[in-house]
Protein backbone atom coordinates (compact mmCIF):
# COMPACT_ATOMS: atom_id res chain seq x y z
CA UNK A 1 0.00 0.00 0.00
CA UNK A 2 1.48 3.37 -1.25
CA UNK A 3 1.20 6.23 1.55
CA UNK A 4 0.26 9.62 -0.25
CA UNK A 5 2.24 12.67 0.75
CA UNK A 6 0.31 15.86 1.98
CA UNK A 7 -0.29 18.38 0.06
CA UNK A 8 -0.84 21.91 0.36
CA UNK A 9 -4.25 22.70 -0.72
CA UNK A 10 -5.08 26.46 -1.74
CA UNK A 11 -8.04 27.60 0.06
CA UNK A 12 -10.25 29.73 -2.19
CA UNK A 13 -11.20 33.17 -0.75
CA UNK A 14 -14.45 34.61 -1.19
CA UNK A 15 -13.71 38.30 -1.85
CA UNK A 16 -17.72 39.65 -2.34
CA UNK A 17 -20.46 37.91 -0.11
CA UNK A 18 -23.88 39.17 -1.72
CA UNK A 19 -26.62 39.34 0.25
CA UNK A 20 -29.70 39.42 -1.97
CA UNK A 21 -33.28 39.24 -2.22
CA UNK A 22 -34.84 36.97 -4.66
CA UNK A 23 -37.49 34.18 -4.92
CA UNK A 24 -36.89 30.25 -5.35
CA UNK A 25 -37.78 29.88 -8.91
CA UNK A 26 -34.94 32.34 -9.32
CA UNK A 27 -32.53 30.22 -8.03
CA UNK A 28 -33.31 27.20 -9.84
CA UNK A 29 -33.04 29.63 -12.54
CA UNK A 30 -29.57 30.25 -12.50
CA UNK A 31 -28.59 26.78 -10.83
CA UNK A 32 -30.09 25.19 -14.48
CA UNK A 33 -28.39 27.93 -16.70
CA UNK A 34 -25.06 26.95 -14.73
CA UNK A 35 -25.50 23.21 -15.26
CA UNK A 36 -26.64 23.86 -18.96
CA UNK A 37 -23.55 25.21 -19.65
CA UNK A 38 -21.99 23.03 -18.30
CA UNK A 39 -23.94 20.22 -20.25
CA UNK A 40 -22.65 22.18 -23.27
CA UNK A 41 -19.08 21.68 -22.17
CA UNK A 42 -18.35 25.42 -21.40
CA UNK A 43 -15.99 26.52 -18.47
CA UNK A 44 -18.60 27.82 -15.83
CA UNK A 45 -17.56 31.12 -14.36
CA UNK A 46 -16.76 31.40 -10.80
CA UNK A 47 -19.59 33.47 -9.02
CA UNK A 48 -19.55 34.99 -6.02
CA UNK A 49 -21.11 33.66 -2.38
CA UNK A 50 -24.68 34.64 -2.34
CA UNK A 51 -26.99 34.87 0.79
CA UNK A 52 -30.62 35.26 -0.77
CA UNK A 53 -33.68 36.25 1.81
CA UNK A 54 -36.85 36.01 -0.05
CA UNK A 55 -38.34 38.55 1.62
CA UNK A 56 -36.78 41.74 1.40
CA UNK A 57 -38.32 42.85 5.11
CA UNK A 58 -36.44 39.62 6.43
CA UNK A 59 -33.48 41.17 4.78
CA UNK A 60 -33.55 44.54 6.25
CA UNK A 61 -34.65 42.44 9.91
CA UNK A 62 -31.41 40.11 9.76
CA UNK A 63 -29.27 43.07 8.99
CA UNK A 64 -30.23 45.12 11.83
CA UNK A 65 -28.17 48.29 12.57
CA UNK A 66 -26.17 46.73 14.99
CA UNK A 67 -24.97 43.67 13.11
CA UNK A 68 -23.35 46.22 10.81
CA UNK A 69 -21.83 48.27 13.14
CA UNK A 70 -20.67 44.68 14.28
CA UNK A 71 -19.47 43.89 10.33
CA UNK A 72 -17.64 46.78 10.24
CA UNK A 73 -16.07 46.45 13.64
CA UNK A 74 -14.66 42.47 12.85
CA UNK A 75 -13.69 44.01 9.17
CA UNK A 76 -11.52 46.42 10.55
CA UNK A 77 -10.12 44.07 13.45
CA UNK A 78 -11.02 40.60 13.81
CA UNK A 79 -11.11 39.26 17.31
CA UNK A 80 -12.28 37.44 20.28
CA UNK A 81 -16.00 37.52 20.69
CA UNK A 82 -15.55 38.83 24.32
CA UNK A 83 -12.95 41.88 22.94
CA UNK A 84 -15.23 42.50 20.09
CA UNK A 85 -18.07 43.03 22.87
CA UNK A 86 -15.50 45.31 25.02
CA UNK A 87 -14.70 47.62 21.68
CA UNK A 88 -18.46 48.24 20.77
CA UNK A 89 -19.47 48.64 24.14
CA UNK A 90 -22.30 46.03 24.12
CA UNK A 91 -22.99 43.19 25.99
CA UNK A 92 -21.38 39.44 26.02
CA UNK A 93 -23.99 37.79 24.86
CA UNK A 94 -26.01 40.30 22.11
CA UNK A 95 -22.48 40.31 20.25
CA UNK A 96 -22.33 36.28 20.78
CA UNK A 97 -26.18 36.11 19.66
CA UNK A 98 -25.39 38.14 16.74
CA UNK A 99 -22.04 36.59 15.60
CA UNK A 100 -23.58 33.16 15.97
CA UNK A 101 -26.56 34.09 13.35
CA UNK A 102 -23.90 35.71 11.47
CA UNK A 103 -21.61 32.29 11.26
CA UNK A 104 -24.83 30.41 10.37
CA UNK A 105 -25.66 32.15 7.36
CA UNK A 106 -22.10 32.49 6.37
CA UNK A 107 -21.11 36.23 6.83
CA UNK A 108 -18.70 35.82 9.10
CA UNK A 109 -16.24 32.38 10.50
CA UNK A 110 -14.20 31.57 13.70
CA UNK A 111 -10.94 29.77 13.71
CA UNK A 112 -8.75 29.07 17.04
CA UNK A 113 -5.33 31.17 17.48
CA UNK A 114 -3.05 30.37 20.10
CA UNK A 115 -2.67 32.79 22.68
CA UNK A 116 0.19 35.51 21.94
CA UNK A 117 2.10 33.97 25.20
CA UNK A 118 1.55 30.35 24.16
CA UNK A 119 -0.75 29.04 27.30
CA UNK A 120 -4.35 27.98 25.73
CA UNK A 121 -6.09 29.05 22.78
CA UNK A 122 -9.42 31.52 21.87
CA UNK A 123 -11.44 31.57 18.84
CA UNK A 124 -11.38 34.78 16.36
CA UNK A 125 -14.01 36.24 14.07
CA UNK A 126 -13.67 37.14 10.89
CA UNK A 127 -15.36 38.17 7.70
CA UNK A 128 -15.84 35.45 4.70
CA UNK A 129 -15.21 37.99 2.38
CA UNK A 130 -13.95 41.49 2.52
CA UNK A 131 -17.12 42.98 1.60
CA UNK A 132 -20.35 42.59 1.56
CA UNK A 133 -22.69 43.61 -1.40
CA UNK A 134 -26.39 44.16 -0.85
CA UNK A 135 -29.01 44.33 -3.56
CA UNK A 136 -32.73 44.23 -2.53
CA UNK A 137 -35.61 44.27 -5.11
CA UNK A 138 -38.82 45.06 -3.95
Amino acid sequence: MKKSKNKSVKKKTIKVLRVKTGSVKDFFASAREVMRAGDRGESIKRRCATLTFVDPSEMLHFLSAAKIRLIANIRKHPDSITNIAKAMKRTLSAVRRDIHEMESVGIVKMHDEVNPRGHGRHKIVELVAPSLKLEAYI
